[in-house]
């Protein structure tokens, strides 16, 4: 653990957050959607068996961009973030990310598909303490999926909103016959998010 993290008092490796999600609507729609609009993720050194995303918002400088690029979530920027074309298609999974009282960043579908693993690793600045969120919603998969943070897993269940601090080691098995689709939200921290995060019932 680096030196910001060893000064703070107590930190969250992820919490679960009060915000809830019509599942049922949004994994309908997600359904619905090509399954070409999925892009296996680029950086194949980090998992096991297959991992693909589905960009929802990127940067904007990307909205006419190859899908690749608009799936990159680019770390610890200022640089502006924009729904692509799809969210039309996506009317709830639009009025969940409404209820958000902060700047969103990357917005993306990932997919874990069974017999797969996200082996242990840390994105660089992203949690509380460096000033951007990692939020996870699971959509679909079973209890045969561990989430493990700084070694400890995170009991998700789907349709929560679990905020990660992804600056931790983390990594991710999917054992299950059935695919594992998050939801992943990066968010700017504000004293909204900063708040619900802190005073959750449910944090480790």
């Amino acid at each position: 653990m680096d030196a910001k993290l060893k000064g703070t008092r107590e930190v969250i490796s992820f919490a679960k957050l009060p915000l809830s999600c019509d599942l049922k609507a949004i994994n309908t729609e997600v359904a619905l959607l090509d399954d070409s609009q999925w892009c296996m993720h680029v950086n194949q050194a980090c998992y096991i068996g297959a991992w693909d995303v589905m960009p929802l918002y990127a940067q904007t400088q990307h909205m006419h961009a190859h899908p690749v690029l608009q799936c990159f979530s680019i770390e610890q920027t200022n640089v502006a973030f924009t729904p692509l074309p799809i969210m039309k298609y996506l009317p709830a999974l639009a009025q969940f990310l409404a209820q958000f009282k902060c700047p969103l960043k990357s917005v993306r579908l990932m997919r874990l598909h069974p017999d797969s693993e996200i082996l242990p690793h840390h994105d660089h600045e992203v949690s509380l303490e460096y000033g951007e969120a990692r939020l996870h919603v699971p959509m679909t998969g079973s209890d045969s999926v561990d989430f493990i943070v700084n070694e400890l897993k995170a009991p998700m269940v789907n349709g929560e909103v679990w905020y990660v601090n992804a600056h931790l080691q983390h990594r991710v098995s999917n054992l299950g016959a059935e695919s594992r689709i998050n939801l992943v939200i990066d968010c700017k921290v504000e004293d909204w998010l900063k708040k619900i995060i802190k005073s959750s019932e449910q944090k480790y």
